[in-house]
């Protein structure tokens, strides 16, 4: 018997030591899941919430900070004074037992795996503020069961390291409240224009709703979204007497009244990206003062924002500003749509960075190859119906009033923004010689230059607001580009010349010249001002885009205008749809910079100073020459070429020797109309010569003619040019009335 009892013994012993076993095992594993290691990502917050973004003198751009600092109190709903009511209306809207669990909460994982048994699906979260926290921080990993143990594990192991009140205090800065909003200091300075400190019950009971669902509670896309939680938020307050029952009434009864300003911060669309750009280089955290000029960016959101009758008559819902310093290439305003949570018209998209065919406002650039290959403004240029032949498909311009001047100066052509005679230089000049050089100013096109043909002289090519407007500024730079600088601790790059000095000077002179564009634009359009503006117009094809680009000796403002949606215009064009806004903001920025920039310029009757190879001299005033005007010419160095005409530019002029000299005007068997309408004091004939050694001397049929022009007379003539030297040049034209071809 006795034996038969104390067999048993080995069998119990076995068992007590696998309880033994069993038990110092999961005291093991309970001690790694809450002391183990945690990956520094889960230990650090958001890097982005981490920027404090400041303008060039140091004002804050938004919120100092995402969220104050936190009261190490563990056991309290009083994190700080001044975020007491959103930190309870937090925890009781996201994690009842926050203050009694460890980080993961029993009784919410055991309704969640209930839930998702009979689902067959991850469908509920169960997840506590710890947990969210931790998912916040990785990313938002896929919902998977092994991601979730994952999770479970780090919330426990951060729980060990930070008090309750840190982690919700960091849960706070770093939830999503609807859209780009990140950090509940910022959704209360967005929703209802103050801080944390001030918010009501009601207030934070509304934001403590958002980040259970922020697409779906979005303030701003559905403003009603969240109120049926923030009720019950109020009420679980009310239940564990958190509130008293007149506050409770009072909340219930209060109207969400959401702010009107739709502000997120000064310059939104450039902190996101900025945030993001430093975010992905992993730049230090802390402050960080940008070059963004705050009262400039806000005199620019004003305009912006007081445009909407202009922009509704124009059928526009979305506008991109961006303003550079000419010296520095710094950004001092950035304005990327209409309004930022414009949630209709993609508010949110950076239209500054979109890209869209530039219509006219490519035109400078094409002069500016003629300019380099030593053509000037003063010379003529055909404007008449041409068709240009191509790879299989002929090309034939119109102008944008379908109205055709014949010869006119390149002067006029450009600042009156014809469009036949710039396309005549692209087609005599070549189009991969004009993406060439506008690659240098750093505007890259998406296809080579084959793909667009002559077009690409109209604006075919599709370029963003940023970096049209930084080509801009590299003719207010003499011709050098140095490209755009958003940091104040970026260096000042050197950059690489465009253009020559030269050209820059006479592309910034006729944009600059009222007179010239008065033809197209009338004397007194949006594009003159009391100081010196070169600024050019652009309208894409069938009204899609209208754009406007300009510079100061100090400063370049680049505006578009339209829908991004693509969205055709009702008919404005760049002086009339976005042509108030940049005279607007110009003014704005010239008072607020010019003598910030540079002590203030004295240069009050051009943007930019005459190079030393040009010299001012007296020219013929367009094709009539019935007046004479001032006009610039190089002067005959070693160094300098002589003046072609870019529309019959020849190939011995694209190498270093001067060309002989040539009669351009008349032209050789040229054939010239009288026309009875006109009064035969505006019917001249330009006498224009290139080459050779000037001056120049013009004898018509064996008469001395005048030093620009000759009177229009029927029948067949010789025009000759002697130049300094003695060398001559003629040509036979032809003169006929109207009556007479009849």
């Amino acid at each position: 018997m006795s034996e038969a009892f104390e067999k048993p013994k080995p069998r119990r012993r076995r068992k007590r030591r696998l309880l033994g076993g069993g038990l110092l095992l999961t005291c093991v594993t309970a001690t790694w899941v809450r002391v183990g290691p945690l990956s520094s990502a889960v230990l650090q917050p958001s890097t982005a919430r981490a920027y404090v973004l400041l303008d060039r003198n140091g004002l804050p751009l938004g919120a100092t900070s995402d969220f104050p600092a936190t009261d190490s109190r563990a056991n309290t709903l009083l994190l700080n004074v001044r975020a007491d009511r959103l930190a309870a209306a937090t925890v009781v809207a996201e994690d009842r037992r926050f203050f009694s669990h460890t980080g993961v909460d029993p009784l919410a994982l055991m309704r969640t795996v209930g839930v998702d048994a009979t689902s067959g699906r991850l469908a509920q979260g169960g997840s506590t503020i710890t947990q969210q926290l931790v998912k916040l921080r990785l990313g938002r990993p896929p919902r998977t069961i092994r991601n979730k143990v994952r999770e479970m594990i780090d919330a426990e192991r951060l729980e060990h390291r930070l008090t309750k009140s840190q982690i919700l205090s960091a849960y706070l800065a770093e939830a999503p409240y609807g859209g780009p909003i990140i950090g509940a200091e910022r959704a209360a300075l967005a929703y209802f224009d103050k801080p944390v400190s001030q918010l009501s019950w009601a207030q934070a009971a509304y934001l403590a709703a958002i980040p259970n669902r922020p697409s779906a509670f979005n303030p701003r896309v559905r403003p009603s979204g969240a109120s049926k939680r923030q009720q019950a938020i109020l009420h679980a307050l009310r239940v564990n007497n958190t509130i008293t029952v007149g506050e409770y009434q009072a909340a219930m009864h209060e109207p969400n009244v959401l702010s009107t300003s739709n502000q997120l911060e000064l310059a939104p669309h450039f902190t996101e990206m900025l945030r993001s750009r430093l975010e992905r280089t992993h730049a230090p955290t802390g402050r960080t003062m940008t070059t963004l000029d705050a009262p400039l960016q806000r005199d620019v959101e004003g305009i912006v924002r007081h445009s909407d009758p202009l922009l509704h008559a124009a059928g526009a819902s979305n506008v991109a500003v961006v303003v550079l310093d000419n010296r520095t290439g710094a950004v001092r305003a950035w304005q990327g749509s209409r309004e930022y949570f414009d949630w209709d018209h993609g508010g949110m998209i950076d239209a500054a960075l979109v890209r869209r065919q530039t219509g006219s406002t490519i035109k400078p650039f094409v002069y500016a190859l003629a300019f380099e290959h030593g053509a000037l403004p003063s010379d003529p240029i055909d404007d008449a119906p041409t068709v240009f032949p191509g790879n299989g498909v002929a090309f034939q311009p119109e102008n944008y009033d379908h109205t055709y001047r014949g010869i006119v100066t390149m002067r006029e052509a450009l600042a009156s923004s014809i469009n036949v005679p710039a396309v005549r230089l692209a087609n005599t000049l070549g189009v991969t010689p004009l993406a060439a050089l506008m690659q240098r100013a750093d505007l890259r096109l998406q296809h080579d230059p084959g793909h667009y043909g002559l077009s690409l002289a109209l604006g075919a090519g599709e370029l963003d607001l940023v970096s049209l407007t930084s080509a801009y500024a590299s003719f207010a730079r003499s011709g050098r580009n140095i490209g755009v600088r958003m940091l104040e601790s970026e260096p000042i790059l050197e950059g690489r010349q465009v253009v020559s000095s030269d050209t820059a000077f006479l592309v910034t002179d006729v944009l600059s010249d009222n007179d010239a564009r008065t033809p197209a634009f009338g004397a007194h359009s949006v594009l003159r001002f009391p100081f010196p503006v070169a600024a050019k117009t652009g309208t894409s094809q069938n009204f899609h885009d209208n754009w406007v680009i300009g510079y100061t000796a100090d400063i370049t403002v680049g505006v578009w205008v339209g829908n991004l949606d693509r969205k055709a215009l009702k008919g404005a064009t760049g002086v009339s749809g976005a042509g108030p806004i940049f005279h607007a903001v110009m003014v704005a920025a010239h008072e607020r910079l010019r003598r910030d920039v540079r002590g203030g310029s004295n240069n009050n009757s051009s943007v930019l100073r005459a190079p030393a190879d040009l010299q001012l001299v007296e020219t013929c005033a367009g094709a009539t020459c019935d007046t004479t005007t001032s006009d610039y010419i190089r002067r005959r160095t070693a160094s300098s070429r002589t003046s072609v005409a870019a529309s019959v530019v020849a190939s011995n002029d694209l190498h270093g020797e001067d060309p002989p000299l040539t009669l351009i005007e008349p032209r050789a068997s040229g054939h010239y109309l009288i026309q009875p309408d006109r009064p035969p004091s505006s019917q001249r004939l330009p006498l224009i010569a290139s080459g050779g050694a000037a001056p120049y001397a013009f004898v018509v049929d064996g008469v001395m003619g005048g030093q620009h022009s000759w009177p229009l007379l029927p029948g067949r003539h010789r025009a000759c040019v002697r130049d300094a030297v003695q060398h001559s040049a003629c040509e036979d034209f032809q003169v006929d009335t109207l009556a007479a071809l009849r």
